[in-house]
């Protein structure tokens, strides 16, 4: 099972105990997963991948309307899922067409799933259905442990743009795009999809994109650890090398033993550890970091005048 189906799966379990609520989803899962037909009579029917998902639009629409069900399920040639397509239909049919937006008659005539009535904007709480309800109309959810990207795919643009400003008005950072005659709006940081997902309710697949989040994060701290100790490392060995080259240039033109006292002893500790650090070097010869790096250089310059001279 896909992240995405995890997800819903978890959103379906959400019980709705009021009656705004459950319409304020179906208006969600109508702007997004639903077609109208006309003839012979006004009916809206519901298309998804999922019958799980297909099921709960059924039992949700019955919940407060006079309404007939059937689930059809359709094979497709070109992908692998089936079809399932939720048909409703019954007494209270044109009523539930009104409610939900999917046909509205008004002075400019009829609109076919354009219009995201007020109800939906009651309170949080329908807000939530609303959103919830797109999810799972028109919803997907990358993995987070290859991608952080949620979308929702809307009908009309009219629609995408409320659904863009709920997202916003919680603090999120939407995006649009089309795609094949569909607004998708979507979402693409860590923290707004886990902030979405928490919103529509489903909270263990935030948590779970939190803790892949976290998994992440300390796999990258250990990565630029690690790179850093390298990079030091390789510094290191360069100067390591070229530390002694130039005592060796030295020592060509004269013995360590005419340089002073305390330039001996730092060429002789140098030759002596070749990988020791300039920490450790320092703490070999009783002095700080600082003296020892000057000690060192101090050869390096010497072994320039001494390659001058010759």
């Amino acid at each position: 099972m896909s992240f995405a189906e995890k997800c819903r799966e978890e959103l379906i379990r959400i019980r709705l105990h009021a009656p705004n609520e459950r319409l304020a989803q179906l208006v969600g899962l109508t702007m997004t997963a639903a077609g109208i037909r006309l003839f012979p009579k006004p009916s809206v029917f519901y298309q998804t991948e999922s019958l799980p998902v297909a099921k709960h639009i059924a039992q949700l629409a019955q919940s407060d309307y006079a309404l007939e069900s059937v689930i059809e399920r359709k094979e497709r040639e070109s992908r692998r899922r089936a079809l399932y397509t939720v048909n409703l239909s019954g007494a209270d049919s044109d009523r539930y067409l009104s409610d939900v937006g999917a046909l509205c008659y008004g002075e400019e005539g009829v609109r076919i799933l354009s219009t995201v009535g007020d109800a939906v904007f009651a309170d949080e709480e329908t807000e939530r259905a609303f959103l919830r309800g797109c999810f799972l109309g028109g919803g997907t959810c990358v993995d987070p442990k290859r991608s952080y990207h949620v979308e929702l795919i809307c009908r009309v643009e009219s629609v995408a743009e409320q659904v863009s400003e709920l997202l916003i008005k919680r603090g999120l950072h939407p995006h649009k795009t089309n795609r094949k005659e569909r607004i998708v709006v979507y979402l693409k940081e860590g923290d707004d999809v886990a902030g979405f997902l928490a919103l529509i309710g489903a909270n263990t697949g935030a948590l779970s994109l939190e803790t892949v989040r976290v998994e992440k994060d300390m796999r990258n701290y250990v990565n630029r650890m690690s790179n850093c100790e390298t990079a030091n490392l390789d510094k290191q060995v360069v100067a390591s090398l070229k530390q002694r080259a130039a005592i060796r240039k030295i020592q060509e033109h004269m013995s360590l033993d005419d340089l002073p006292v305390s330039l001996r002893e730092a060429a002789e500790l140098r030759l002596n550890y070749p990988d020791a650090t300039l920490a450790e070097l320092a703490e070999y010869a009783g002095i700080r970091k600082s003296g020892m790096n000057h000690r060192l250089t101090r050869l390096m310059e010497l072994a320039n005048e001494t390659e001058g001279l010759a």
